[in-house]
């Protein structure tokens, strides 16, 4: 699939100027529409000057508004049949499900208004401007051709006439969904400045029968299949930062080792083949580590070895039982699970094993911390009643409770930081969700399997996506 630009781009908007524009548009009467958007364009000048991204509070703050138009197609409309309609949908449900945006209906903004502008010499001048609503609009159009399918896309800021960001699109109509999902990330970036988790895919495991296996699906629950069909236990998935290999705990061997699975090849072959037990495996942001557990020693402690399989050195030492590391963004701290204090609890440790702090004391049981790709904050499992996911500030103050019913676990954030997904048990039977990093707007994302320990891969980067 290629993807082309055609057009210059302004820079994004950030997130406090478009909130700034909807305080401003209530408290300024009608009669100064004109100092109004002589006004908006000077701090939109201003605020391009100095773009910035932020995690947004959405329950407290509230999305961005944005309204994607219906898609036409050009030329013949009956070529084209159902995909204008079919792409919108899923550039629209990326939108909504992103975390980023409150999705308004068009059919619910009020037409557009002309407004007379007196110029120089007397001269009046007509200008078409967008009325009642600062939210960013989408426009597109679809021309389909023998050799693919073009979408031109087109975001316009309110009060602001003219598009400030334009892309074209190329892709086959079997590549609608992926297209869509890069439309999506691409808008997010002109508008947010964030690149989202549009292009990701999440891993998980399905249990059938006595045998688990891994499977993947799109980062909106879409196409899942099947990785491993084997007849034993394939379980703690873990993604390389380039989304091409996914290490994971076999039982093929008759023991816990660890494998490699490559997603363009398909071949799974052995990491680590040894007499021990070795299991949960994670990787370094740079891809030249993983860390993981292994009884080497007789007892789970943490380990890391080299990419190429040199360097494998102990970083844990206790009489407890530790294990699934989870690396910081840095690549220069891992958080982890140990019971040495008694009970299952989240400590913090450096790369070479020293410095091991106690993140968690509430609870009697703490585990499967995941460093969130910000470096903000650390997710992990808690038991309440049941299982719940919660959140914390990487010094283990600020805890915060994510999910409130069934049971949950097995966090993973996205490749964003703005989402987790999760396993999450009742009646008997796992599925996978997913909601925002605040616990707002969860969503079931597998159903009819039994499935478990989602782990949410990086996403694919961008096709020039700053123009």
């Amino acid at each position: 699939m290629t993807f082309t630009s055609n057009s210059s781009s302004i820079r994004p908007p950030v997130i406090e100027r478009i909130a700034f524009f909807g305080k401003l548009g209530f408290i300024v009467h009608r009669s100064s529409f004109i100092v109004l958007t002589l006004l908006l364009v000077l701090i939109t000048a201003a605020a391009w000057a100095q773009p910035i991204t932020l995690r947004m509070e959405t329950r407290s703050v509230g999305r961005m508004e944005i309204v994607v138009m219906p898609f036409r197609a050009v030329r013949d409309s009956a070529f084209a049949g159902e995909l204008p309609r079919l792409l919108r949908e899923v550039v629209t449900g990326d939108l909504a499900y992103s975390g980023y945006f409150n999705v308004l209906d068009p059919e619910d903004l009020p037409p557009d208004t002309l407004v007379q502008v007196k110029r120089t010499g007397n001269k009046w001048d007509t200008l078409r401007t967008f009325s009642g609503s600062t939210a960013a609009r989408v426009q597109g159009s679809v021309t389909v051709a023998w050799d693919g399918v073009t979408a031109s896309i087109a975001i316009f800021q309110p009060p602001i006439k003219d598009a400030i960001h334009i892309k074209d699109f190329r892709f086959t109509s079997d590549d609608l969904r992926a297209a869509g999902h890069e439309i999506a990330a691409w808008i997010t970036k002109m508008v947010t400045g964030e690149e989202g988790g549009f292009a990701s895919r999440i891993v998980f495991v399905v249990k059938t029968g006595d045998s688990k296996n891994l499977w993947m699906m799109d980062w909106d629950g879409a196409n899942p299949r099947s990785l491993t069909q084997d007849k034993t236990l394939n379980l703690s998935p873990s993604w390389s930062p380039d989304g091409k290999t996914i290490y994971f705990t076999s039982f093929s061997g008759g023991n816990a080792d660890i494998y490699q699975y490559n997603l363009e090849t398909g071949h799974i072959a052995p990491f680590i083949n040894s007499p021990r037990v070795d299991s949960a495996p994670s990787v370094s942001p740079d891809g030249q580590w993983i860390a993981y557990c292994s009884s080497g020693e007789g007892n789970p402690e943490i380990y890391r070895i080299r990419a190429d399989r040199t360097g494998r050195t102990q970083l844990t030492v206790s009489y407890g039982v530790d294990t699934s590391p989870s690396w910081s963004p840095t690549g220069h701290d891992l958080v982890f699970t140990s019971d040495r204090g008694g009970t299952p609890q989240i400590y913090c440790m450096d790369v070479d094993g020293a410095s091991v702090v106690r993140l968690t004391f509430a609870g009697n049981y703490n585990e499967t911390a995941r460093w969130s790709p910000r470096g903000d904050l650390i997710a992990f499992a808690s038991r309440e009643i049941g299982f719940q996911i919660f959140t914390m500030s990487p010094d283990g103050s600020h805890e915060r409770r994510v999910t409130g019913e069934g049971s949950n676990y097995d966090p993973s954030w996205s490749p964003d930081g703005m989402k987790l997904v999760y396993t999450s048990q009742t009646g008997g039977k796992s599925s996978i969700w997913t909601c925002n990093w605040d616990g707002s707007n969860a969503r079931q994302l597998t159903f009819g399997l039994h499935a478990s320990q989602p782990q949410w891969g990086p996403a694919v980067a961008l096709t020039d996506h700053d123009n």
